[in-house]
Protein backbone atom coordinates (compact mmCIF):
# COMPACT_ATOMS: atom_id res chain seq x y z
CA UNK A 1 0.00 0.00 0.00
CA UNK A 2 1.29 3.40 -0.97
CA UNK A 3 1.99 5.94 1.75
CA UNK A 4 -0.29 9.01 1.63
CA UNK A 5 1.22 12.16 0.18
CA UNK A 6 2.60 14.53 2.81
CA UNK A 7 1.59 18.15 2.71
CA UNK A 8 4.05 20.97 2.43
CA UNK A 9 3.33 21.79 6.08
CA UNK A 10 4.12 18.27 7.26
CA UNK A 11 7.39 18.25 5.36
CA UNK A 12 8.35 21.67 6.72
CA UNK A 13 7.54 20.50 10.25
CA UNK A 14 9.75 17.42 9.79
CA UNK A 15 12.63 19.25 8.18
CA UNK A 16 12.41 22.48 10.21
CA UNK A 17 14.32 21.13 13.22
CA UNK A 18 17.32 19.82 11.23
CA UNK A 19 17.41 23.06 9.25
CA UNK A 20 17.19 25.03 12.50
CA UNK A 21 20.14 23.11 13.91
CA UNK A 22 22.05 23.89 10.73
CA UNK A 23 21.29 27.61 11.10
CA UNK A 24 22.23 27.38 14.78
CA UNK A 25 25.63 25.95 13.89
CA UNK A 26 26.21 28.81 11.45
CA UNK A 27 25.26 31.40 14.07
CA UNK A 28 27.16 29.88 16.99
CA UNK A 29 30.34 29.46 14.94
CA UNK A 30 30.03 33.13 14.03
CA UNK A 31 29.61 34.14 17.68
CA UNK A 32 32.69 32.20 18.78
CA UNK A 33 34.84 33.13 15.77
CA UNK A 34 36.60 35.83 17.78
CA UNK A 35 37.89 33.20 20.19
CA UNK A 36 38.93 30.65 17.56
CA UNK A 37 39.50 32.23 14.16
CA UNK A 38 38.96 29.14 11.94
CA UNK A 39 35.32 29.24 13.07
CA UNK A 40 34.90 32.39 10.97
CA UNK A 41 35.65 30.33 7.87
CA UNK A 42 33.29 27.57 9.00
CA UNK A 43 30.57 30.15 9.62
CA UNK A 44 31.11 31.68 6.19
CA UNK A 45 30.90 28.29 4.47
CA UNK A 46 27.73 27.35 6.38
CA UNK A 47 26.13 30.70 5.58
CA UNK A 48 27.00 30.54 1.89
CA UNK A 49 25.76 26.94 1.67
CA UNK A 50 22.35 27.78 3.14
CA UNK A 51 20.65 28.21 -0.26
CA UNK A 52 22.07 24.85 -1.33
CA UNK A 53 20.59 23.20 1.77
CA UNK A 54 17.18 24.77 1.09
CA UNK A 55 17.41 23.70 -2.54
CA UNK A 56 18.14 20.15 -1.33
CA UNK A 57 14.95 20.05 0.73
CA UNK A 58 12.90 21.52 -2.11
CA UNK A 59 14.38 19.15 -4.66
CA UNK A 60 13.75 16.20 -2.35
CA UNK A 61 10.08 17.12 -2.15
CA UNK A 62 9.88 17.58 -5.92
CA UNK A 63 11.44 14.17 -6.57
CA UNK A 64 9.33 12.41 -3.92
CA UNK A 65 6.22 13.80 -5.59
CA UNK A 66 7.50 12.62 -8.99
CA UNK A 67 7.75 16.10 -10.43
CA UNK A 68 4.20 17.19 -9.70
CA UNK A 69 4.98 19.83 -7.09
CA UNK A 70 4.02 23.32 -8.23
CA UNK A 71 6.40 26.22 -7.85
CA UNK A 72 4.20 27.72 -5.12
CA UNK A 73 4.48 24.53 -3.06
CA UNK A 74 8.26 24.53 -3.25
CA UNK A 75 8.41 28.22 -2.42
CA UNK A 76 6.08 27.70 0.55
CA UNK A 77 8.28 24.85 1.76
CA UNK A 78 11.31 27.14 1.67
CA UNK A 79 9.50 29.95 3.48
CA UNK A 80 8.28 27.59 6.19
CA UNK A 81 11.73 26.02 6.53
CA UNK A 82 13.26 29.43 7.10
CA UNK A 83 10.59 30.43 9.62
CA UNK A 84 10.77 27.17 11.59
CA UNK A 85 14.54 26.92 11.29
CA UNK A 86 14.97 30.49 12.42
CA UNK A 87 12.75 29.85 15.44
CA UNK A 88 15.05 27.01 16.50
CA UNK A 89 18.16 29.03 15.74
CA UNK A 90 16.77 32.06 17.60
CA UNK A 91 16.33 30.03 20.76
CA UNK A 92 19.88 28.70 20.55
CA UNK A 93 21.39 32.11 19.79
CA UNK A 94 19.42 33.75 22.60
CA UNK A 95 20.68 31.17 25.10
CA UNK A 96 24.25 31.64 23.91
CA UNK A 97 24.10 35.45 24.00
CA UNK A 98 22.23 35.62 27.29
CA UNK A 99 24.06 32.96 29.30
CA UNK A 100 27.28 31.81 27.62
CA UNK A 101 28.54 35.09 26.08
CA UNK A 102 26.57 37.86 27.82
CA UNK A 103 29.06 40.58 26.88
CA UNK A 104 29.42 39.58 23.24
CA UNK A 105 27.62 42.56 21.71
CA UNK A 106 29.55 45.10 23.76
CA UNK A 107 32.84 43.27 23.12
CA UNK A 108 32.27 43.46 19.37
CA UNK A 109 31.52 47.18 19.47
CA UNK A 110 34.54 47.85 21.68
CA UNK A 111 36.70 45.97 19.17
CA UNK A 112 35.28 48.10 16.37
CA UNK A 113 35.99 51.26 18.38
CA UNK A 114 39.61 50.20 18.92
CA UNK A 115 39.96 49.47 15.21
CA UNK A 116 38.61 52.90 14.26
CA UNK A 117 40.88 54.61 16.79
CA UNK A 118 43.91 52.92 15.24
CA UNK A 119 43.11 54.52 11.85
CA UNK A 120 44.36 58.12 11.74
CA UNK A 121 41.75 59.27 9.21
CA UNK A 122 38.86 57.93 11.34
CA UNK A 123 40.18 58.74 14.83
CA UNK A 124 38.13 61.96 15.12
CA UNK A 125 35.05 60.79 13.22
CA UNK A 126 31.51 61.40 14.40
CA UNK A 127 30.76 57.71 13.96
CA UNK A 128 33.44 56.79 16.47
CA UNK A 129 32.13 59.21 19.08
CA UNK A 130 28.56 57.96 18.62
CA UNK A 131 29.70 54.36 19.03
CA UNK A 132 31.61 55.28 22.18
CA UNK A 133 28.57 57.07 23.61
CA UNK A 134 26.40 54.03 22.88
CA UNK A 135 28.78 51.84 24.86
CA UNK A 136 29.15 54.36 27.69
CA UNK A 137 25.39 54.86 28.06
CA UNK A 138 24.61 51.13 27.53
CA UNK A 139 22.43 51.84 24.49
CA UNK A 140 23.37 48.79 22.45
CA UNK A 141 20.64 46.22 21.78
CA UNK A 142 20.03 43.43 24.25
CA UNK A 143 20.38 39.77 23.22
CA UNK A 144 16.61 39.39 22.77
CA UNK A 145 16.51 42.48 20.54
CA UNK A 146 19.33 41.09 18.44
CA UNK A 147 17.56 37.74 18.16
CA UNK A 148 14.27 39.32 17.06
CA UNK A 149 16.04 41.48 14.48
CA UNK A 150 17.86 38.44 13.14
CA UNK A 151 14.62 36.42 13.08
CA UNK A 152 12.84 38.96 10.87
CA UNK A 153 15.87 39.50 8.65
CA UNK A 154 16.51 35.79 8.07
CA UNK A 155 12.83 34.94 7.62
CA UNK A 156 12.24 37.68 5.05
CA UNK A 157 15.55 37.05 3.29
CA UNK A 158 14.76 33.35 3.30
CA UNK A 159 11.58 34.03 1.39
CA UNK A 160 13.61 35.59 -1.41
CA UNK A 161 16.19 32.80 -1.36
CA UNK A 162 13.38 30.21 -1.44
CA UNK A 163 11.82 31.86 -4.47
CA UNK A 164 15.07 31.44 -6.39
CA UNK A 165 15.87 27.90 -5.22
CA UNK A 166 12.30 26.77 -5.95
CA UNK A 167 12.82 27.59 -9.62
CA UNK A 168 16.03 25.53 -9.65
CA UNK A 169 14.45 22.62 -7.76
CA UNK A 170 11.84 22.20 -10.50
CA UNK A 171 14.25 21.08 -13.17
CA UNK A 172 13.10 18.01 -15.04
CA UNK A 173 13.44 14.57 -13.55
CA UNK A 174 15.55 11.95 -15.32
CA UNK A 175 13.40 9.55 -17.31
CA UNK A 176 12.86 6.14 -15.78
CA UNK A 177 14.31 3.23 -17.77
Amino acid sequence: MKEPKKSVFQRAAEWGLPFGLYLSCAAVTSIYADWFEPLAFVSLILTLATPVVVYGFQRRMFVEEEGFTPYSGLWMLGILLFILGTLVSSLVVYLVLQYLRPGFIYDQVRTAIETYRSMPQLRDSEFLSVMQQMVDKRLLPSPIQMVFNAFWFISSGGSIVSAITAVLAQRRLAKQR
